[in-house]
């Protein structure tokens, strides 16, 4: 699974940079382990032969895979896929808490023409604690694009994932905006031992 929410010079970007991460391989996001006995990784998603890589970063607490489409580069894209795999502090506090304290520079930066809206939260399964599944919007900021965001956050038992789909334009198409909802939604988290 491919993604990357990271460019240069456009402050939503850096914002969600400073907040999540990820390690993408052959479709598959593998996330920052605790320990050798328990890995998590994120299986399903976006089709990543339809993207390329854009850029790659990591330390010790995070790792973000920002993926465009295939001729765009990182500074001049029209859609990003971002893969984000964050280590899980002790107690993280509540997801979409979270997924607020992510947004809030936004907001401000942007009080009338930032809007978020969560579409789906999950119920805690063998492999995921929560999830949530969110878009967000930019509109009439200059001096930042207009942008219409859909993410998902899953929290694992080690991490906490974020995938997240973001394209250059005030609002998706319905049916764009459904089938990204359709492919993040069947995003799960794999476990190895």
């Amino acid at each position: 699974m491919r993604s990357v929410r990271f460019q240069t010079g456009d402050h939503h970007e850096k914002a969600i940079y400073q907040h999540r991460a990820y390690r993408c391989v052959n479709g598959a996001c593998a996330p920052i382990q605790r320990g050798r006995s328990y890995q998590e990784s994120v299986v399903g998603g976006f089709d990543l032969k339809e993207w390329t890589v854009g850029r790659q970063r990591s330390d010790q607490n995070q790792r973000i895979v920002e993926f465009v489409r295939p001729g765009e580069k990182i500074d001049s894209w029209t859609e990003l896929f971002t893969s984000q795999v964050l280590r899980k502090p002790t107690n993280p506090g509540p997801i979409d808490a979270l997924v607020a304290r992510v947004h809030a520079d936004d907001a401000k930066l942007c009080p009338n023409g930032f809007v978020q809206n969560v579409i789906a939260q999950g119920f805690r399964t063998e492999t995921e604690e929560a999830s949530i599944l969110y878009e967000s919007k930019f509109t009439n900021c200059p001096p930042h694009a207009d942008q219409h965001e859909v993410a998902r956050v899953i929290y694992g038992k080690s991490n906490i994932f974020r995938l997240a789909y973001v394209a250059k334009t005030q609002a998706l198409a319905p049916e764009k905006r459904d089938k990204v909802i359709k492919e993040l939604s069947a995003a799960t988290i794999m476990v190895t031992r």
